[in-house]
């Protein structure tokens, strides 16, 4: 577990520390909670279904699904966004009693920005990654799992499960970010694995 000293970073005061990241919220209970545990992260890019279910199979994997597509997977044990007003719109959905049976209720909502229902705010992390995807992905590596397999985040153009082409471009920032994150943090990268498309050239297959 980090140094919860009163850090400065970047002209923030922030509380904890851990793994070379820096916040506030109170998360540190979870540090460390999964450490060897795999992850999967679901985004939203489209053939996340098909990759889930592949990996899945294979695995006894924790879940952490990012945005609109955790409404629909069989398994979520981590509902991740970094938008917390749609966040709580697609947790209503997914507990939805009414709702066609969509798998298990009992995970955890996690945001950057407190909003009503979620139950830990990633505040002030720092650095934080720009894509929600990503955003899963850092919280996973600071929870421990080991490997954190990518599914539906492939970095690029791929459309989202529900366009017919993209309209993110948001992927062209991220790519920089990412590639200039990975040479600070070697160790996150070297347990990232992912199914499609950018960054699974980046970061290798599964």
């Amino acid at each position: 577990m980090g140094q919860f000293t009163a850090e400065t970073y970047r002209g923030v005061d922030l509380r904890w520390e851990h793994q070379g990241y820096f916040g506030n919220g109170s998360v540190e209970g979870l540090f460390d909670s999964l450490r060897g545990r795999p992850a999967i992260v679901a985004g939203n890019g489209r053939g996340v279904f098909e990759e889930f279910e592949q990996v899945s199979r294979a695995t006894n994997a924790v879940v952490f699904a990012a945005n609109d597509v955790g409404m629909y997977l069989p398994q979520v044990d981590h509902f991740v966004s970094l938008h917390p007003t749609k966040l709580k719109k697609w947790v209503e959905i997914r507990r939805d009693k009414f709702s066609r049976p969509i798998g298990n209720l009992d995970f955890k909502v996690h945001s950057h920005g407190a909003t009503k229902g979620c139950d830990y705010d990633w505040q002030d992390l720092t650095p934080l990654m720009s894509l929600s995807g990503y955003f899963a992905a850092q919280i996973a590596y600071l929870m421990g799992c080991d490997p954190i397999i990518l599914c539906g985040c492939p970095g690029d153009a791929t459309p989202r499960f529900f366009e017919t082409k993209c309209e993110n471009s948001a992927y062209e920032n991220s790519q920089d970010q990412i590639k200039k994150e990975m040479v600070f943090k070697p160790e996150f990268k070297k347990v990232i694995r992912s199914c499609s498309g950018w960054s699974k050239r980046y970061f290798g297959g599964v």
